[in-house]
C-alpha cells in the first residue's frame, strides 16, 4: 500500500476541520483495503487513525457512513487522477488514460477497487448505498462516452458502433476486468492487464473481433 492511503498521526486540534476528516477516511479505506468489509468498525477505525471513538462519531455517525465517505473517497481519487492525465485530450487518447486509471496496476487503485467492492456488497441491503453505486457508475459512463463520441467523430473508431450500448458495455467489462484482478496475482501483473486493454482498444478501433487476438494467452495469460 502506497502514502495515499498510509494513516499517519492524527492531525493536530489547529489542523482544519477537512484535515481530520480525511485522515479517518484513509484510516477506514486502509481497514478495509488490509483486513476487508468485516473488520470495519468506529473503533478498528479509531485505532487506525490514532485518535478516540468518539471523535471518529463526531465526524461518522456509525459504520455505515465511514463505508459511503471510503467509497466517495476511492471516487474522487480516481476522477482526481483522471482529470490530471486527460488535462485537455480528447477522444481515443482521453478514452485510453481514463480506462488505465481505471485498471488496478498500482496498489491505491488496487485499494480504490477493494473499497469499492465492500460498497457494492452493501448496495443490496441498503438504498443509500444502492443509489451511490448508481450515481458514481453513470458519472464513469458519461465520460467514456463523451470520448467515444469525440473519437467516432475524429475517425478513431469504427464507424458502425453503437456508441451507448458500446459505453456502458465497456464500463461493465472494465468492472468484471478490475474486480477479477482482486483475487488473481498474475492477472495484477502489468502485462496481463496491457494485453486486455489492447484487445478492447482494437475491437473498438475496428469493430472486427478479429482484433480481440492480442499476444498469446496460453503464455501471456
Amino acid at each position: 500500500m502506497d502514502s495515499t492511503t498510509k494513516e499517519g498521526a492524527f492531525p493536530r486540534v489547529s489542523d482544519s476541520t477537512q484535515e481530520r476528516r480525511e485522515h479517518i477516511i484513509q484510516a477506514a479505506t486502509g481497514v478495509i483495503a488490509r483486513e476487508g468489509l468485516a473488520a470495519l468498525s468506529v473503533r478498528s477505525v479509531a485505532t487506525a487513525a490514532g485518535c478516540s471513538r468518539g471523535l471518529v462519531e463526531h465526524y461518522f455517525r456509525n459504520k455505515n457512513a465511514l463505508l459511503v465517505a471510503s467509497n466517495d473517497w476511492a471516487n474522487a481519487t480516481y476522477l482526481k487522477r483522471v482529470q490530471t492525465a486527460v488535462d485537455k485530450k480528447s477522444g481515443l487518447q482521453a478514452l485510453e488514460l481514463r480506462l488505465r486509471n481505471l485498471i488496478p496496476y498500482t496498489d491505491t487503485i488496487y485499494d480504490e477497487w477493494k473499497v469499492r467492492v465492500a460498497f457494492w456488497h452493501q448496495g443490496v441491503t441498503l438504498p443509500l448505498v444502492e443509489e451511490a453505486n448508481n450515481r458514481s457508475f453513470y458519472e464513469v459512463y458519461h465520460a467514456i462516452l463523451e470520448d467515444m463520441r469525440q473519437a467516432q467523430a475524429a475517425g478513431e473508431l469504427a464507424a458502425g458502433i453503437p456508441l451507448r450500448v458500446t459505453s456502458e458495455l465497456l464500463l461493465m467489462t472494465m468492472i468484471g476486468l478490475c474486480m477479477s484482478s482482486i483475487n488473481d496475482t498474475n492477472l495484477r501483473r502489468k502485462a496481463p492487464l496491457d494485453r486486455r486493454l489492447a484487445m478492447i482498444l482494437g475491437f473498438l478501433k475496428t469493430g472486427d473481433a478479429a482484433a480481440l487476438e492480442v499476444g498469446d494467452p496460453e503464455t501471456e495469460y
